[in-house]
């Protein structure tokens, strides 16, 4: 079975979640709960806790996570992983291009000042939309696919379940660390987060499909 019931529902329920704050989004009907949010989360965080997050909110940068990527990817590729590779070199290059696709085509200011896409110190000139967060949508895809690894190398249930719980810390911290910082508003993040997880599933139906019958194994 390509994907079973459970995924589908999730995937499903994700992309209709990404539509309607899509919609919402653009309508400006998410102003106040984006407000709200932010002053709730602002009120409470000391200069202790907003120089922790300014340190988090760099596990999700582009430079993080492409290391990451290939360190990870090259692992794969040594064990002879190669369904497993394909699918993280899938969900994490076409993540980058839906992320920057969805940034053009809704063009949502930051709630700061704006800026411009920077990879690896270069400045590339082209602005930096807010919607939806790239940071989010990084950390939540490769973490997501870290927990699918996982699920497949380790046996142990408690181990499986620490590791779930270590990722969904870092998913939730590196979320939180953009709104805190100004970067985002409340609704690229919950947009991101949502995206990613049918992405995540799209990806892993697409390769399965077409390595059916192939010996790759996913």
């Amino acid at each position: 079975m390509l994907l079973n019931t459970k995924q589908i529902s999730i995937a499903t329920g994700c992309l209709i979640l990404f539509v309607l704050i899509s919609i919402f989004s653009i309508q400006n009907q998410l102003v106040l709960i984006d407000q709200m949010i932010i002053s709730f989360l602002v009120e409470r965080s000391s200069t202790f806790l907003v120089t922790v997050m300014e340190a988090i909110t760099k596990i999700g940068s582009g430079e993080t996570i492409l290391l990451l990527t290939f360190i990870i990817g090259g692992f794969l590729l040594v064990k002879k992983m190669w369904g497993v590779a394909i699918l993280l070199f899938t969900l994490s290059f076409g993540g980058i291009a839906l992320n920057f696709f969805l940034k053009i085509l809704f063009q949502r200011e930051r709630p700061g000042e704006m800026s411009v896409i920077e990879v690896f110190g270069y400045s590339l000139e082209i602005a930096s939309y807010s919607f939806p967060s790239g940071h989010t949508m990084r950390s939540v895809i490769l973490f997501s696919f870290l927990i699918f690894l996982c699920y497949r190398l380790v046996r142990h249930s408690l181990s499986k379940m620490m590791v779930l719980v270590l990722f969904m810390i870092l998913i939730v911290a590196v979320a939180l660390s953009r709104i805190i910082v100004g970067a985002h508003f409340p609704s690229d993040i919950f947009a991101a987060i949502t995206i990613s997880i049918t992405w995540f599933y799209f990806c892993l139906f697409l390769l399965r499909y077409i390595f059916r019958n192939q010996p790759l194994t996913l």
